[in-house]
């Protein structure tokens, strides 16, 4: 018994050092630790018991996770909304919890910032092509980087 009791210890301290392994190299979600612990074949249980014990030491929380993820992604890439959320759902967060991290990092006024900012970048690239080659390029490009039609549209319509 006390030698299932000191491999299950170790497998546990195995698992454990492996999510700080994996969080000093940036923040990650719940389900992103769940994916790479199963990855390196720590079994069910353990992996249940790192992830709470994580989460009650405040180490992993994907609601801080999804608010910081979505205001250095709007601040650092120039991403809007719906590219964010993309990103937060590949992550394996909530859609209750992305809607209220994006709702409180990603301002209207700040999307619509962001939107102008890598537009105006983008048109300094485009100097070369014709007015209406230059337009359709740079709603794909608004587009990708997810804006909402309604700010790309805006935006397009100010494009000569």
């Amino acid at each position: 018994m006390a030698l299932t009791a000191d491999l299950n210890e170790k497998e546990r301290t195995r698992a454990r050092n492996a999510a700080y392994r994996l969080l000093t190299y940036r923040p990650r979600s719940h389900a992103e630790l769940e994916q790479k612990l199963r990855e390196r074949q720590f079994n069910e249980a353990v992996i249940e018991f790192v992830l709470a014990d994580l989460e009650r030491l405040g180490y992993v929380n994907d609601r801080q996770f999804a608010g910081q993820w979505a205001a250095g992604r709007l601040r650092l890439r120039g991403f809007g909304r719906r590219r964010i959320e993309q990103e937060l759902r590949r992550k394996g967060i909530s859609h209750e919890v992305i809607r209220e991290a994006i709702n409180e990092a990603v301002p209207a006024e700040d999307e619509r910032e962001a939107a102008v900012k890598a537009a105006e970048k983008k048109l300094r690239t485009m100097q070369s092509v014709g007015s209406d080659v230059r337009r359709r390029r740079l709603a794909g490009f608004l587009e990708r980087k997810g804006f909402s039609s309604e700010i790309t549209r805006s935006i397009i319509n100010l494009v000569r």
